[in-house]
């Protein structure tokens, strides 16, 4: 050592201390574990606040105190995802997967952020991971089938499904597998594992819907009857199972029965608004129904007056039972009100002040008809007749 290194260590060196200085200090503070501590756990409890100003500083100060702390860089990257900071938020959640790529937690975490953060996918092959990790977790599985579902890739569903029947050969993972086969268009292979889950929980209501829901989607009317019906004397307060029943004794053509189910599934719930769809599309099949098919589709006008679709049923019910044209106008007015884009309440109004000779209302409803669905030739035909009254040319024909 020369003089002047000599007198550097005894005397002290101003610049070279400049410089040692702030890096002996950042070594002091990350050999402190009480530091970090308190820094994370002061950033968790702004978080748990939503005070996500402060959670960003506290955590933002632990991870350079511990810059390999995967679960710090978790919780940035879920801070900056509820500050909007996009790139900052993909950056710590790839850090934190590359510092514990095998660590249960931070899998987990991962999962959630990249659900909220609207990659199902991603999401589906960390929480997947972590199923693997996690057997005391029985729901993980079921987790990450669901996401890879919602992200429209069935296959990696499957096999995970099948994996988990190894951990947990029950109903539920059944009917998981079943939704995934019936996803990737394996319809017969899902309809066995309906069937499974149903064996293995044959008093459950769910189970039972779902494996009749599947038959409905094979076209397979007989077979999903039986099992709508096998249900019925189980459950028989169960809207769904009537709802599924009269499906399938439509596909059938089993009308009258079909009403009989559909009113059934009504009385028990007047919120549910598929029955009543489904009950508009057989007013030309209702018969001697035609006066219970009538009072159905007035239950649903007041339990949803708000719909467009309630409206234009019930008026178009009343039609059909030959009722004046004065009470079914304010019903297809609200309609159109409601939706102006839906074609048929326009063609039924125009009808309805065609035949109150109301020519040029009906003319206006007609073409407004004929613009939302130019094909239909029956518009065509009235307002032909409409024009003809007042005395306009005849509509050109609608393009082949």
């Amino acid at each position: 050592m020369n003089r002047r290194e000599r007198c550097c260590v005894v005397s002290g060196c101003p610049r070279l201390l400049r410089y040692i200085l702030p890096l002996l200090c950042l070594l002091l503070r990350a050999a402190d574990p009480a530091a970090f501590q308190s820094a994370y756990r002061a950033g968790l409890e702004a978080l748990g606040k939503n005070n996500l100003a402060v959670a960003q500083t506290q955590f933002e100060a632990a991870a350079k105190l511990q810059p390999r702390h995967a679960q710090v860089w978790l919780a940035l990257a879920q801070v900056y995802f509820k500050l909007d900071k996009a790139k900052l938020a993909a950056d710590a959640a790839l850090r934190a997967e590359t510092l514990a790529p095998a660590d249960p937690t931070v899998l987990h975490g991962l999962a959630f952020y990249y659900t909220e953060a609207r990659e199902p996918l991603r999401a589906a092959a960390l929480e997947a991971r972590y199923a693997e990790k996690s057997p005391q977790d029985r729901d993980a599985y079921s987790r990450a089938i669901d996401l890879y579902l919602r992200a429209s890739h069935p296959k990696p569903a499957i096999l995970l499904a099948q994996k988990a029947l190894l951990r947990d050969d029950s109903a539920a993972t059944h009917e998981l597998l079943a939704k995934a086969l019936d996803a990737d268009a394996q319809f017969d292979s899902a309809i066995v594992q309906y069937r499974q889950a149903v064996k293995l929980r044959p008093y459950d209501e769910n189970t039972l819907v779902e494996l009749g829901r599947a038959l409905l989607r094979r076209q397979k009317f007989a077979e999903a009857r039986q099992v709508f019906e096998d249900g019925g004397r189980l459950f028989d307060k169960s809207a769904p199972i009537q709802l599924g029943l009269g499906e399938a004794l439509y596909g059938l053509h089993r009308y009258p029965e079909t009403i009989d189910a559909f009113l059934l599934a009504i009385q028990l719930d007047p919120d549910r608004e598929q029955p009543y769809l489904l009950l508009g599309r057989m007013i030309d099949q209702a018969g001697n129904k035609m006066p219970d098919l009538s009072a159905a589709l007035a239950t649903y006008v007041s339990v949803k007056p708000n719909s467009y679709t309630s409206n234009f049923l019930y008026a178009k019910v009343l039609l059909a039972q030959n009722a004046e044209p004065d009470q079914v106008e304010p019903l297809l007015r609200k309609s159109i009100a409601l939706n102006n884009s839906y074609w048929e309440s326009h063609f039924e109004l125009g009808t309805a002040l065609e035949k109150k000779q109301d020519w040029s209302g009906a003319a206006a409803e007609l073409e407004r008809s004929i613009q939302l669905n130019p094909k239909d030739a029956l518009a065509r035909q009235h307002l032909a007749h409409v024009y003809e009254r007042l005395g306009k040319p005849r509509k050109p024909e609608a393009p082949k």
